[in-house]
Order: C-alpha cells, then structure tokens, then sequence
C-alpha cells in the first residue's frame, strides 16, 4: 500500500505566470491581422472550388 507523506508538497509553477511571459515575448515574424488571413484563405477556397467547377476534378 502508498504510504502518504505529510509535509511540503512539490507543486508547479504559482498560476499563469510562465505562460504570460511566453505570450508576452516578441518574435521577430510577419504582423498578419486576422482579416487578412480570413480574406486569404477565402480567395483560396474560390480558386479551389472554381477549378473544381471548372476542370471536373
């Protein structure tokens, strides 16, 4: 049987804290708003859906 120990437990990082500071970090990629990725990905579906129409794939 486990014995259960009494006394200081191990625990993880105090709330948030670690994940905040990843978040917060800069990088040193492209700025894409959101509704320029939503208008990308919106012409890309119209090419794929009209080549579809269009070549019978």
């Amino acid at each position: 049987m486990v014995k259960l120990q009494h006394g200081p437990a191990v625990r993880g990082p105090s709330s948030s804290l670690g994940i905040m500071r990843f978040f917060d970090a800069d990088t040193a990629g492209p700025k894409l708003t959101p509704e320029f990725v939503i208008g990308v990905s919106i012409v890309l579906i119209a090419i794929v859906v009209g080549a579809k129409l269009a070549f019978g794939f």
